[in-house]
């Protein structure tokens, strides 16, 4: 009897009063079941969420049902964030993505009675959470629309892909909190991870410049060149970023300038070159170094190789010009028949 009446005593919980042991177990399972469900029910890690737009971006929605709007309704959404448009009333904006807010314009529309099956499109002018601006050097730097996550190669190509001046290392810097990203991109030999890195709505793309250097003075074409390929050099064409290299030397500028010409002061070339915020003049014997007898210097970005004409060289040269000339109207004299 004493061991059934201990079987049948609610338990105890400290001063408070006393538990049943059943309500114990039921609460325990109701706890098991609501962990559950807040389990399946919470998003999987990674998953995107449209940023959606925000206060101050414009927009343009098109209600076709009505032909006295035209082209369409141009509007900026509030700080409040909603619109005014004609007809629809007050709209709720914030947070929805284009497709969202055509179907909100279109449940305004029915709630008020005016059209059954509302023909309705939204077209974003500029949004910030919702476009990708790709600055730098590309063919064509601009904010694009961007409603979901793209591969960089896409998003690159919608600005015409990088020039011949863009630098391998592109970086990315996103509109989460996350760190700004380095991206290592070469259109030449392009791997699967930089093609396929993903590009979200607000991120901003920063392509830079690997730098250019200079060539003047006696070679055959001079101008101002890429450090990896020709930009503008007489009629040469821009470089489309074909066989780029990562350093460029002294001999290299030279065949891409077209060589030197005649009458240059080969022993007597320049590289100036900032350092330490003064002009540092480099003199480089260039008979020397087509001998390989000196190294052949690397060039910096922003270098000017200069070439000055060889005064001895420039004088044999007309003198030589003058000789010719003369023995031509000599020789020309002769043959007339006055």
């Amino acid at each position: 009897m004493q061991a059934k009446a201990r079987h049948e005593t609610p338990c105890e919980t400290g001063d408070g009063p006393p538990v049943k042991l059943t309500h114990v177990i039921f609460a325990s399972f109701l706890m098991l079941a609501a962990a559950s469900w807040a389990q399946e029910s919470a998003p999987p890690d990674g998953k995107f969420l449209p940023p959606g737009l925000s206060s101050g971006d414009e927009i343009n929605v098109h209600m076709y049902d009505f032909p006295d709007l035209g082209g369409g309704v141009t509007v900026h959404i509030g700080t409040d964030g909603t619109v005014h448009l004609p007809y629809a009333g007050t709209v709720r904006a914030a947070g929805l993505s284009p497709s969202e807010l055509e179907q909100a314009v279109s449940e305004s529309l029915q709630t008020k009675g005016i059209v059954k099956q509302p023909n309705v499109t939204v077209q974003i002018v500029s949004a910030v959470n919702m476009t990708v601006n790709v600055l730098g050097q590309v063919l064509s730097p601009k904010a694009i629309p961007l409603y979901a996550p793209a591969p960089l190669s896409f998003v690159l190509t919608q600005v015409g892909g990088i020039n011949g001046l863009a630098d391998r290392h592109l970086t990315v810097l996103h509109h989460s909190d996350q760190l700004p990203s380095s991206v290592e991109y070469d259109p030449e030999v392009p791997s699967s991870a930089a093609m396929n890195y993903q590009i979200y709505p607000g991120d901003v793309i920063e392509v830079t410049s690997r730098g250019v250097y200079f060539v003047g003075g006696e070679v055959n074409r001079p101008g101002i060149f890429p450090m990896g390929g020709v930009i503008t050099a007489g009629s040469a064409s821009a470089s489309s970023g074909e066989g780029m290299v990562k350093n460029i030397t002294l001999l290299e500028a030279l065949a891409e300038a077209g060589g030197i010409t005649q009458i240059a002061a080969r022993s007597k070339l320049h590289i100036l070159r900032m350092e330490d915020g003064k002009r540092v003049d480099i003199q480089v014997d260039q008979v020397k170094l087509s001998k390989g007898e000196v190294p052949d210097p690397i060039l910096h970005p922003n270098d000017i190789v200069y070439i000055p004409p060889s005064f001895i060289r420039l004088t044999t040269n007309n003198l030589f010009s003058t000789a010719l000339s003369s023995l031509y109207a000599v020789t020309t004299i002769k043959s007339a028949n006055f």
